[in-house]
């Protein structure tokens, strides 16, 4: 096999590999919005429901970005828009500019995501104080309290929490 063939073979590869990993990681912002609205709903439920999947996609995308890597170091280039551009016009591939809006694509789902998991991430972080407030008056609410009668004396049921007083 001579060089433009072994070329060839890896711009094709690349071309694969990049395609698919825009359609998983499109799943994955799909994904991210159905999670997204499940955080803000009261069902919890359905969360717990899109983990597998959520790990699933993630170990996917892990996958495809070590091929993608792979390739882009046996053409001798940095995993970046501009060395891909030139090292494809360097190379007179004719299918650059289709491999190239491929490569903006994918960077522009992947930000998108990148967005729509911090987004989840700050949700997830206020439910979990929010929690935490609830548990903390729940916990006020049910230990002892240092009240006295209006005559100066500890009532007997004073030493239980304000819940069972009630």
């Amino acid at each position: 096999m001579d060089a433009q063939s072994a070329n060839q073979k890896s711009f094709k590869h690349l071309q694969e590999s990049l395609r698919e990993t825009l359609s998983i990681a499109t799943e994955f912002g799909e994904l991210l919005l159905n999670e997204k609205k499940q955080l803000t709903s009261k069902n919890r439920d359905e969360i717990n429901a899109l983990l597998p999947q959520k790990e699933l996609l993630i170990d996917q995308l892990a996958g495809m970005q070590g091929s993608i890597l792979k390739i882009c170091e046996s053409f001798g280039i940095e995993p970046s828009y501009v060395a891909l551009r030139a090292y494809l016009y360097r190379s007179g591939i004719s299918e650059a500019e289709n491999v190239l809006k491929d490569w903006t694509a994918l960077k522009n789902v992947l930000i998108k995501n990148q967005a729509l998991n911090k987004t989840n991430e700050a949700i997830v972080k206020e439910l979990l104080r929010r929690n935490q407030i609830k548990r903390q008056i729940v916990h006020n609410l049910a230990r002892e309290t240092d009240t006295y009668s209006a005559q100066g004396q500890q009532s007997d049921y004073s030493k239980q929490g304000w819940v069972e007083q009630v």
